[in-house]
């Protein structure tokens, strides 16, 4: 039986990242970044003001406070878009809106709210004064946003790997690019096993279960960023299960679940091992210890060579097939997205109870992640019979438990939290 960390391990040596596609920025959110990507422009280009007020000479208001207002003529406006067309002279001001270009012969901005602007109005002033009362002083730089204190040209934006969220697809818009090179999303077979399976919507029958693998499979590939596509329950017969992966040629990883154990009728092993190389066959956790990942071997028509496809099969029981979504699936997925970041996020937790009885193995177990004073702690104590569908709809987190020494409560240990966690 294979440890946990050696089957990841050799997961990541046998999945590729996916190849690079151009993409219209307004659909590239949830890809990564194919390549580092730099600013084209400076920005802002020229200094710019940050509050609405008066852009004016600091030298001109030095000496002015609340009780002795310096009064400056208004020479015009500036407004995002629309540069003022005068100078700035000696004595006076340029009324300037947030994001304005600086007016030539200003060093500083004043906001409204230190002048004798009305504090009340909507819009524009409509007494269209000709002077202003300046109630404060101001220093050289005040309230101007420096070129370039955005970006400069040629500064790294974004790096290779990012994972493009609503504020990548903003900082990608500001320096004008409509498109972008991506790491493409894998595309996913999938594939339950099991004369046993039904799908849900009938009626179930004594000696049937509901085909829930398939469903969870499909739902994980696409929280992760992947393509599912189902092609069907194969049935305990060699002959269905070539049939299924003979319709995966053109995908880029196959998950298969159930048929992995050693019964009489699990050939998921049995006819990888005709068409490929079984890499691992069993880890050293429960649930889920039967487990297989596989390196499928197809020809290519007309073109005499072949290709790899990587085929994970999963455990049938759907506890098990859930923890190997978590601990194999999930780093695989994320490497061939091309993310850089594949360690699954921990958080180091206090034990609620009491756990005096101990597996002589890793065990997965199914649990509730909170907050509390002194920091977190989680029950690991849900659903103790193995299976208990409740123990796994109520979850937020699994933790795997060391093997052989018991744990007490206050013990702290490393959980695995779910993605949303915090909202469950």
């Amino acid at each position: 039986m294979m440890m946990l960390d050696d089957a990841v391990q050799l997961i990541m040596e046998n999945v590729a990242i996916m190849s690079a596609e151009t993409r219209p920025l307004s659909q590239c959110l949830g890809y990564v970044l194919a390549e580092d990507i730099y600013s084209p422009l400076t920005l802002p280009m020229a200094p710019t003001g940050m509050p609405d007020g008066y852009a004016l000479r600091a030298e001109d208001v030095a000496e002015a406070t609340a009780d002795n207002p310096v009064a400056l003529h208004i020479r015009g406006t500036s407004r995002a878009g629309c540069p003022a067309r005068k100078a700035l002279k000696p004595k006076s001001a340029i009324r300037i809106m947030t994001g304005a270009v600086l007016p030539k012969g200003a060093d500083c901005v004043i906001r409204f709210e230190d002048t004798d602007e009305p504090t009340d109005k909507n819009g524009p002033n409509l007494n269209k004064p000709k002077k202003v009362k300046i109630f404060k002083s101001a220093k050289v730089g005040e309230g101007i946003r420096p070129e370039g204190s955005a970006i400069k040209e040629g500064d790294l934006l974004l790096a290779k790997g990012t994972l493009i969220a609503p504020h990548q697809i903003s900082a990608l818009a500001s320096i004008g690019l409509t498109q972008v090179r991506v790491i493409r999303r894998p595309v996913i077979a999938i594939i339950p096993t099991g004369d046993e399976l039904m799908q849900p919507g009938r009626p179930l029958t004594v000696g049937k279960v509901y085909n829930s693998n398939g469903p969870a499979i499909v739902a994980y590939v696409q929280q992760y960023g992947g393509i599912a596509k189902p092609l069907g329950i194969a049935r305990d017969k060699e002959g269905s299960l070539e049939a299924k992966l003979e319709r995966a040629l053109d995908v880029d990883a196959i998950i298969t679940s159930g048929g992995v154990s050693k019964g009489d009728y699990d050939l998921v092993r049995l006819v990888l091992a005709k068409h490929g190389h079984i890499v691992f066959s069993r880890v050293k956790m429960g649930p889920g210890a039967s487990v297989a990942f596989a390196i499928l071997k197809r020809p290519v028509a007309q073109t005499g060579r072949s290709v790899s496809i990587p085929v994970f099969s999963l455990s049938g029981p759907p506890v098990g097939c859930l923890v190997n979504l978590e601990t194999l699936l999930r780093p695989a997925l994320l490497k061939m997205r091309g993310l850089s970041q594949l360690e699954h996020p921990t958080i180091a937790a206090a034990v609620s109870k009491d756990i005096p009885k101990r597996m002589p193995f890793p065990f997965a177990r199914w649990s509730k992640l909170q907050t509390s004073d002194t920091g977190y702690s989680v029950d690991l104590n849900m659903g103790a019979p193995m299976g208990d569908l409740a123990s796994v709809a109520n979850a937020n987190a699994i933790t795997v438990v060391p093997g052989n020494s018991p744990l007490q409560a206050g013990d702290t240990i490393e959980v695995l939290p779910f993605d949303g966690w915090l909202n469950q």
